[in-house]
């Protein structure tokens, strides 16, 4: 049965779509299904979905980039942001070894909760030096203090290692700081926002930060990796806008 909470938030994905008369179909090569169909709602990438696997293609992107860009998966200790999704499937097939978690506030870093790894984006409980590639998939947007989340994927990264990872993007002059954490509370700094969760559902977590395509690049770079790239990823032919996918090397 569709819980209450995914209803509204298929019902809020939908109203961001064109009229029904302007979707279109068309073949492609999923990253996790191979051939598939992508129905197409709008131009933008968050729109589009692998009619497979259900993915969308912002989603699916990170994975196609890892896919494109990092050789040698098989050998690779991997850690995602994330226990679901496509970035995670994927890791999951093609890396020799990968680490997932999520976020609960109440739990210290490193310790299970219902089974599953608890982590602070900005605190990662894992050793220097632990992974080959980290990836994320639109959660830095959420994070209070991005530097310090950057940082702290630096530092768990191998010398050589890769950080993939999506937010969304607008074409400002610069990143705009929405939002901070104030004794314990948030206080917005601009017009508050909010964003749907699979686990908490529609409008229920807060945005932090609002990324400039023309500085993100910059402040990877300001984390001390050494390579920092926008990737343009289709991941079907007839993709009509690319998906950015962030690409750094420590």
């Amino acid at each position: 049965m569709i819980s209450l909470k995914r209803l509204r938030g298929a019902l809020t994905y939908l109203n961001s779509a064109d009229p029904i008369y302007r979707w279109s179909l068309k073949s492609g090569r999923c990253p996790l299904c191979g051939p598939s169909r992508f129905l197409a709602m709008a131009k933008d990438p968050f729109l589009v979905r692998c009619l497979k696997c259900r993915a969308n293609v912002t989603n699916l992107a990170v994975a196609e980039a890892a896919r494109q860009n990092v050789r040698n998966l098989q050998s690779k200790r991997a850690y995602e942001m994330s226990t679901y999704g496509s970035s995670f499937q994927f890791l999951k097939k093609h890396c020799g070894n990968v680490e997932s978690s999520e976020y609960f506030p109440a739990a210290k870093p490193g310790e299970l909760v219902r089974g599953i790894r608890n982590e602070d984006a900005q605190q990662l409980s894992f050793d220097d030096c632990s992974f080959d590639l980290v990836t994320s998939n639109q959660v830095f947007e959420h994070v209070p203090n991005i530097d310090k989340c950057l940082t702290e994927c630096n530092r768990v990264l191998k010398q050589g290692g890769i950080l993939l990872f999506t937010v969304p993007l607008y074409e400002t002059n610069a990143t705009e700081h929405v939002a901070e954490i104030d004794q314990g509370a948030i206080r917005w700094l601009s017009t508050p926002e909010y964003h749907s969760s699979r686990t908490t559902g529609p409008n229920s977590v807060p945005v932090f930060w609002r990324f400039s395509v023309h500085d993100i690049a910059e402040r990877v770079r300001a984390a001390q990796f050494s390579q920092v790239t926008l990737l343009s990823i289709c991941v079907y032919k007839h993709q009509r806008e690319p998906q950015l996918v962030v690409y750094a090397t420590k």
